[in-house]
């Protein structure tokens, strides 16, 4: 099952030992996310560290561990489905390149905790527990 990844959920998974960082250590599911995800969680790794009172360095194997489990995909390889994504994603533009990349693997869901997302034509969303339930 493909299942593409949003940022907010990888966060969730770096913050604390969560049902997030068990279903994506669980290698069940094909994993993936726009490599731009990096540069999110790069931005917020103070507050991260912070948050999960965790060092650089704990944040930085935490990071290399879930990112095992999850394919990165290069802006190239969904770059021309970004029209596309465009015309779904008209609440949030700095989400079309995760419905872009969603088009670009045909993935069956989109995991993530973005309301944004919600009720759009064409991208199934599913929710960690869903995910659990399915290990």
């Amino acid at each position: 099952m493909k299942i593409l990844i949003d940022t907010n959920i990888v966060i969730a998974a770096l913050i604390k030992n969560s049902s997030a960082r068990e279903v994506i250590l669980s290698g069940k599911f094909e994993l993936f996310s726009p490599e731009f995800v990096m540069e999110e969680i790069n931005k917020y790794k103070k507050h991260i560290c912070e948050k999960a009172d965790i060092s650089v360095d704990v944040f930085e194997m935490v990071v290399d561990i879930l990112f095992e489990k999850i394919t990165l995909m290069s802006k190239e390889k969904y770059d021309e489905f970004i029209e596309d994504a465009r015309e779904i994603m008209k609440r949030d533009i700095k989400d079309i390149p995760y419905v872009a990349c969603y088009l670009a693997i045909k993935c069956e869901y989109l995991w993530t905790n973005d309301l944004d997302f919600t009720g759009m034509k064409g991208i199934e969303i599913i929710s960690t527990r869903a995910l659990l339930n399915l290990l």
